[in-house]
């Protein structure tokens, strides 16, 4: 057995700075009762004043990453740089030394993962990414490991805090969406610049892995259909309370039974209000697995923060050393996640659900039956109709909702009556799961 398995970090942030304290906390432990010599033997940092009252112990400071990867003494690269610049040349530079990567990084990931994953291969390494997804919670491991013996019906993630939080207080004390962004960054839950936040690029990254490795393949990011809560309003929270239902922002993952057909996306969705998910509320994340052998499993818990993240990224140490132990450096192959083997997703053209749609209308005579021979026209069958008495300068919401109906369907329906005089402003449209 080695007599020591040396650590490099690179990125001491909010969660290396976790990192640092957890190894510090738990060696002892490590070592002697799991029989692991781990050494924390090196730190890149651009900020190295930062780690004055941070307990490294023997660890040496160095401000370029790219070092770290170079050492030949090093075995793990932890890399919590973020970005996919020199976070990708630190990774991919330790892999070809010959060094296992631990990464929270999901942005990498997500758009990198093909080619990461076939230099790992090529050189006999293994890359780990716990904590690239739900933070705290064990959620690829649960996806990698647990449920190995099924086969996966469906994925739904509420995998993004700041967006949980916004829609928890606009839902909750009725503030608009601004103003509870506004808050979101004061309390340092959403960046300065919240744009892959709210406009779900982050929850897409999640998404986009965590299919991959449900379903066997690589899901291009690229590829999805994303979209975020920048446009959800109070009133359509309102709407939702009034019809049963309550707004979250979902990364969903979905296999049909019949066909094998796949479908991977991020919106906004309107859950009953009975929904396990409906109630899982500011900050925090959950993850609901169907399996065909197991039904449903959640984890819920903290998605990010110091602490969670930093848990997660030690559980991946701890593999990796196990590994390093045992010989099997390669436990958990990834050669399914290829470019060779992308996953094709399902069109708007074939996506079928449920759909709330609120039209902006004068409030004028004829206007529900052109509404609903248009719908009729294009094959959608409506479930409810309601006109509010919220009249502003002669204008009306009017809500309907439909049966399953196809997706394409709806948005050339919505395109046809937006051209009417009578339309005041862009429809707005949420899916509906149940």
């Amino acid at each position: 057995m080695k007599n020591s398995i040396k650590i490099g970090l690179a990125g001491a942030g909010t969660v290396g700075g976790g990192v640092i304290k957890i190894l510090a906390q738990e060696m002892s432990f490590i070592r002697n009762k799991l029989q692991l010599p781990l050494e924390l033997k090196k730190i890149a940092t651009l900020e190295p004043q930062r780690l004055q009252n941070f307990p490294v112990g023997g660890a040496e400071i160095v401000k370029d990453g790219l070092e770290i990867a170079k050492d030949p003494e090093i075995d793990i690269v932890i890399e919590l740089i973020g970005g996919t610049t020199a976070a990708k040349n630190v990774v991919l530079t330790a892999i070809e030394n010959g060094k296992h990567v631990i990464t929270a990084n999901k942005k990498l990931i997500a758009e990198y993962g093909p080619e990461i994953f076939a230099a790992a291969d090529k050189k006999n390494v293994s890359v780990y990414f716990e904590a690239a997804v739900g933070g705290g919670m064990p959620t690829i491991k649960t996806a990698r490991e647990s449920l190995i013996g099924n086969n996966t019906v469906s994925f739904y993630g509420i995998i993004n805090g700041t967006c949980n939080y916004i829609l928890t207080k606009m839902t909750e004390e009725g503030s608009d969406f601004s103003e509870t962004l506004k808050t979101a960054q004061k309390l340092g839950y959403a960046e300065a610049d919240p744009t892959l936040d709210i406009d779900g690029g982050d929850t897409g990254h999640k998404i986009a892995i965590m299919a991959s490795l449900l379903f066997d393949g690589f899901v291009d990011f690229n590829k999805m259909q994303i979209e975020g809560i920048r446009n959800i309003t109070v009133d359509d929270i309102n709407f939702a309370k009034d019809l049963g239902y309550t707004i979250k922002l979902l990364g969903v993952a979905k296999k049909n039974a019949k066909d094998k057909s796949i479908v991977v996306r991020v919106n906004p969705v309107m859950l009953p209000q009975n929904h396990i998910l409906a109630n899982v509320r500011d900050v925090f994340n959950a993850a609901l697995f169907t399996g065909d052998a197991v039904g449903d499993i959640m984890l819920y818990g903290k998605g990010a923060g110091e602490l969670p993240t930093a848990s997660a990224v030690i559980s991946d140490v701890v593999d990796v050393a196990r590994n390093i132990v045992s010989g099997d450096t390669k436990r958990i192959p990834m050669r399914l996640y290829s470019r060779e083997n992308e996953i094709v997703l399902k069109t708007a053209e074939e996506i079928t659900s449920r759909f709330y749609l609120r039209f902006t209308v004068k409030d004028q005579a004829g206007v529900i039956g052109v509404i609903a021979t248009t719908f009729g026209k294009n094959n959608i069958s409506i479930a409810s109709v309601d006109q509010s008495e919220r009249h502003d300068d002669n204008f009306v919401p009017i809500i309907f909702t439909t049966d399953e109906a196809n997706e394409a369907d709806v948005l050339n329906s919505v395109r046809e009556i937006e051209k009417n005089s009578f339309i005041k402003a862009a429809t707005q449209y949420i899916r509906i799961e149940v």
